[in-house]
């Protein structure tokens, strides 16, 4: 552990000393913020637009683009904290916030929010505010509220197995019938378009839609909830699309694949239906032959609606020594500016209400439907404020649940493991260390 260390310090070392001098070998301007992102190349094309916007209108601020992996990004983020070379401004998501608070990485931002009278709180989704806001004192500002729960369809799929267009109240019954119908195989049973997929492994929505939860209060969890019913019938559930139904690829299928993502296989055709979060929009926006539109995620019946919660910001990195213009970065991309040219790529649902309820996002283009999810938010769920979330969700409950899906282990038999596991175990959320 210690050596992996030791060589993303001397990453980010070599690092800062490359990007202290442009490509003319000239030195960086010693009032440059650094913001540190993670998404795709066009998600960062576009934030790299705004940047422009803002520099235009505060031309003392120059900004410098740190795009990282999502998957190396905490990672790296807590390595560079930890040598004293973070960037000025940080790309958050509300399950960040359990890591990086405890470390004093993140700023506390109310002091700024209470000098600028541009700023109101009370005009984002109220749920924002409990992600973002510890003992009252806000450390990130949102950009965007994305309740993972849409589901992108394919017209083209629909009229040729004859099928009505799916609508928000449709049921998990009625999702299966219309996959079965939507699996194509060739004369040697080879999978020609699935039905369903997910952009990644999602069986937190199938959870939720049955009613179940992974925790008994996602703010201030105290205990596990994995021996509740509902948690069983979303595994159960999510196990049979892939195993008894078979109109899901299982992990083998997908790796068997070639290394095409999912999003990919919904663009080509080679999935009726696709699963995921609104920051797909702008990517299916691009394929004129694509005729798309989404739904929101198939209801249980008898069990109350939820579905996965989300949402990312900004925040500033407490040791940044640019921390006022930092603050005026965060204030534009978070801001109502900001927020219109962000909904206008289609990439967010924005965080501010009225701009989330407005032409600026609701625009007529493609997806048609996308009015959905200004409902979607009363009903998301939010990830655990809990320090060791990441751990246990990666390391715990989807290891075990892994074994189902490739039918090693009934679902039951893997909650069986997890209850042994988790609840004797409550969730840990640890306050800040001493400086």
């Amino acid at each position: 552990m210690l050596k992996h260390l030791k060589v993303w310090v001397l990453v980010a070392v070599v690092a800062a000393s490359v990007v202290s001098f442009t490509s003319c070998g000239k030195k960086e301007n010693p009032n440059t913020i650094h913001l540190s992102s993670w998404g795709d190349p066009q998600e960062n094309e576009i934030l790299q637009n705004l940047i422009n916007e803002f520099e235009k209108q505060n031309p003392d601020v120059p900004v410098k683009l740190d795009r990282v992996p999502y998957g190396e990004y905490t990672d790296k983020l807590l390595t560079q904290f930890t040598a004293g070379l973070a960037p000025d401004v940080i790309f958050v998501s509300s399950e960040s916030v359990a890591s990086f608070y405890p470390r004093n990485l993140l700023e506390n931002l109310t002091p700024y929010i209470d000098k600028d009278k541009s700023v109101n709180l009370n005009a984002l989704y109220p749920a924002l505010l409990k992600t973002y806001q510890i003992h009252g004192n806000m450390y990130a500002m949102p950009r965007d509220i994305a309740p993972v729960c849409v589901v992108y369809y394919n017209k083209k799929a629909f009229d040729d197995a004859k099928l009505a267009y799916p609508k928000d109240n449709w049921t998990t019954d009625e999702f299966v019938k219309d996959c079965l119908k939507l699996q194509k195989l060739d004369d040697k049973k080879n999978v020609t378009q699935w039905a369903f997929v997910e952009a990644y492994p999602l069986p937190d929505a199938w959870i939720y839609d049955f009613g179940g939860r992974f925790v008994d209060s996602p703010y201030t969890p105290t205990k596990y909830m994995v021996d509740k019913p509902g948690f069983l019938n979303g595994v159960k559930f999510r196990a049979d699309l892939m195993l008894k139904y078979k109109v899901m690829p299982t992990p083998a299928s997908l790796q068997q694949a070639g290394g095409v993502g999912t999003s990919d296989m919904f663009a080509n055709g080679r999935a009726a239906m696709f699963m995921s979060g609104i920051w797909n929009v702008p990517l299916f926006r691009q394929m004129p032959n694509l005729k798309w539109d989404v739904v929101l995620i198939p209801q249980a019946k008898g069990v109350p609606r939820a579905v996965v919660g989300g949402s990312s910001g900004y925040g500033i990195v407490t040791t940044s020594k640019h921390k006022d213009s930092a603050w005026k970065l965060i204030a534009f991309l978070s801001g109502a500016e900001g927020q219109k040219l962000f909904a206008h790529t289609g990439l967010v649902q924005p965080a501010l209400k009225k701009v989330a309820e407005s032409a600026d996002f609701l625009d007529g283009k493609d997806p048609l439907n996308k009015k959905m999810l200004l409902k979607a938010v009363d009903y998301s769920v939010d990830v655990p404020l809990a320090t060791n979330w990441k751990e246990v969700q990666n390391g715990q409950i989807y290891t075990e649940l892994d074994k189902v899906w490739i039918g090693n282990e009934t679902a039951e038999q893997a909650i069986d493991k997890l209850k042994v596991e988790l609840l004797k175990h409550p969730p840990v959320f640890q306050e800040k260390a001493a400086k």
